[in-house]
């Protein structure tokens, strides 16, 4: 019963502060941002990386940032190679491999990433970048997105084909 007094005490405090309509809808306003902000901090647990890609019209590179979920290690390195075979999200921009090709292995040694790409990858087909300025593309994307990687050794069906 005396808790029961106290709150009913407590309510009578808080609604003699708030006077007017005006103090009732600044209060609703800063209750809806912090509720808000709380919601935003809770259920965003990704990280932004940015994507390039080569444009349809001019040639030059289109850039994308996209969120992805945060996984640490190697694993947020082949998470990012996947996503960058999966192509653009922009309609105007070319995917850097043809459709299909994927990321067999992606592991690190010191400062060297070694890549495994499937041979999808060596036929051509939509509107994709040519091969070679594909690979260039996608070894920027990666050293610009984890610089500390300082060569970058990309094989297709386990054989060498691009270092540095």
């Amino acid at each position: 019963m005396k808790i029961d007094k106290i709150k009913i005490e407590k309510i009578k405090d808080l609604k003699k502060r708030i006077k007017g309509p005006r103090d009732a809808l600044c209060v609703a306003i800063a209750f809806a941002f912090l509720l808000s902000l709380i919601i935003f901090l809770a259920k965003s647990r990704g990280s932004r990386y940015t994507f390039r890609f080569q444009s349809v019209d001019s040639g030059r590179n289109n850039v994308e940032w996209r969120f992805l979920p945060s996984k640490r290690g190697a694993q947020k390195v082949s998470q990012y190679v996947d996503e960058l075979l999966l192509g653009p999200k922009t309609e105007r921009s070319r995917p850097i491999f043809s459709p299909g090709t994927k990321a067999d292995f992606c592991f690190e040694r010191g400062r060297t990433l070694y890549i495994n790409l499937t041979p999808d990858l060596l036929v051509k087909s939509g509107n994709a970048s040519e091969i070679m300025e594909g690979l260039e593309i996608f070894k920027m994307n990666i050293k610009r997105t984890f610089p500390k990687y300082k060569e970058v050794e990309i094989y297709i069906d386990k054989r060498g084909i691009l270092k540095n």
